[in-house]
Order: structure tokens, then C-alpha cells, then sequence
């Protein structure tokens, strides 16, 4: 299925914000229940670099579980009032939406339906929104800043996905899967050798205080 392009949609609410208040719900709203997918993606960029953000990822990541899980469940798209009806500042979420349309008409050039037709169906669409909620959660876990990539990898697997499912391209949400599975190993690698790496510190740290 052929959309306008979702910068075309962004630039009109631009517009609007300059005379209107803008929540995250009403943009979501405003660009054609795509705006879902633009939330998704808004929410991961700025984490789509090798320095880990501590404190922001966690309650980002916690937005893209809960509006995913939504898509998933197939429920209107909407964040509770307190996170989605809370007015955006007008200079700041100017400077990001022109931003990310500039990032949009970039990644337009390579992203359009390709293979959609497994797209369409139920199971692929649940499950694929299950994998985007899955990203959110690993994106709001504490991971301390000494781990490499532990925003990054997330970050990117939702940008991958979320443009997959938007403009219906059957070919890149490959790219979305390959990533989300690098994200997942090397994530529960990590995990598994800071649990094994504390597990030694504390058996020392006891044997230190039998002896």
C-alpha cells in the first residue's frame, strides 16, 4: 500500500505547532495513526550512538514498550495522560521534528514496499510489534554506562523495524531482525559475564571475611 511520505506529514504538523500546543499523542494522531511508527522511531535516535544514556533510555524505552504492546493488541494508539496528553515545548520539539524530517527524506531514498505481502498478515504484524516492545524493554534496562552499545544496538533494531512495518518493506525488517537477534545475544552475553564477574567479586569478598 502507497502512503505519503511521513516528512510530508511531519512539515504539516510543523505548521500547525506553530499555532497550536502538540503532545505526543496528537502527533501520533495528526500523521495518520503513522505517527505511531514516528514515535518509535523520534524515541530511539537519540540513543542511536555507541555512548550509552543512562536515565533517559529507561523512561523511553518504558514509552516504546507500552505503545507497542498497544500495536500488538491491535488497541488504539495512545499513551496515558500523564506522558501523552503533557504539552511539548514549541522551540525544542520544533528543532527535533525539522530534524527528523531531514533524517526521514534521507532514509524515504531506500525505504518502500517490497514483499509486503506476509506483512499484512496478523501473526506477522503482532509478532512484529512484539519484537519492537521487546527493543523498548531492553533499551529501559540499567545497564551501567561502562557497557558499549547497550542503548545503541536497541535503538537501532526500532528505527530498522518501526520503518519496515511503516512504509510495508518486506526486505529491510530484515535488517530489523538480524539486528534485534546481534542485540539480544550480545546483550544476554553481556549480562551473563557482569553476573558472573559480581558472582566471583562477592565469593572473594566472603572468603576475604572467613578467613
Amino acid at each position: 500500500m502507497l502512503h505519503p511520505p511521513l516528512s510530508q506529514s511531519l512539515a504539516i504538523v510543523i505548521e500547525r505547532h506553530e499555532t497550536e500546543h502538540l503532545t505526543l499523542n496528537g502527533l501520533i494522531e495528526r500523521t495518520e495513526k503513522r505517527g505511531l511508527y514516528l514515535v518509535f522511531i523520534l524515541l530511539s535516535l537519540p540513543f542511536a550512538n555507541p555512548i550509552p544514556m543512562p536515565g533517559l533510555s529507561n523512561v523511553l524505552g518504558f514509552v516504546i514498550l507500552l505503545l507497542a504492546i498497544r500495536l500488538a493488541l491491535k488497541r488504539r494508539a495512545v499513551l496515558p495522560p500523564f506522558l501523552g496528553d503533557r504539552v511539548l515545548p514549541k522551540p525544542q520539539m520544533e528543532l527535533v521534528l525539522r530534524n527528523s524530517i531531514r533524517i526521514l527524506r534521507w532514509m524515504e531514498k531506500f525505504v518502500r514496499p517490497r514483499g509486503t505481502d506476509w506483512l499484512t498478515w496478523s501473526a506477522a504484524q503482532f509478532g512484529n510489534a512484539l519484537l519492537v516492545a521487546f527493543m523498548g524493554f531492553l533499551l529501559m534496562l540499567p545497564f551501567p554506562p561502562v557497557v558499549p552499545f547497550s542503548n545503541s544496538l536497541p535503538a537501532v533494531s526500532i528505527v530498522l523495524l518501526a520503518l519496515s512495518m511503516m512504509e510495508e518493506d518486506g526486505v529491510l525488517i530484515w535488517a530489523g531482525y538480524i539486528s534485534s537477534l546481534i542485540t539480544t545475544i550480545y546483550l544476554a552475553s553481556t549480562t551473563g559475564l557482569m553476573i558472573h564477574f559480581f558472582t566471583r567479586i562477592l565469593g572473594a569478598f566472603f572468603r576475604w571475611l572467613s578467613s
